[in-house]
């Protein structure tokens, strides 16, 4: 990933399990929002589909891939200042060896400090650190 630029991470409350950057970007080709850059000596194919519910994207190549990519979010909290909330996170990118599952790299993605733009009182309570 060359190029990402996040509108919100506080876009709208969590409702089940949360999904760090789930509403906060796009994708639009030769565009400002995501951009990335194939370095690596094989092609590759990206994928993305929609049901009614859900986003799913899929990335192909023509040679296997040696690591296993996670993002980790941590110390997710929200912070009041003045009459405004903001969700507060480091979201990091794990790289891992898929033979061994061993940890290979941990780079920090996005230290995050968005404003809440949603209604304020369905943040839970256990979450706001003043």
């Amino acid at each position: 990933m060359t190029e990402f630029h996040t509108y919100s991470d506080a876009l709208a409350p969590d409702h089940g399990k949360r999904v760090p950057m789930s509403a906060g970007t796009s994708v639009g080709y030769n565009y400002v929002d995501f951009r990335f850059k194939n370095n690596t000596d094989q092609d590759f194919q990206l994928l993305i589909w929609f049901d009614e519910e859900r986003m799913y994207g899929e990335l192909r190549c023509e040679k296997e891939i040696p690591w296993v990519y996670e993002i980790v979010e941590e110390d997710h909290h929200f912070e009041k200042e003045g009459e405004d909330y903001y969700r507060v996170s480091k979201i990091y990118r794990d790289v891992k060896d898929k033979s061994t599952g061993a940890l290979v790299r941990r780079d920090l993605i996005w230290d995050n400090r968005s404003k809440v733009v949603f209604d304020p009182s369905e943040i839970p309570s256990d979450q706001i650190r003043e």
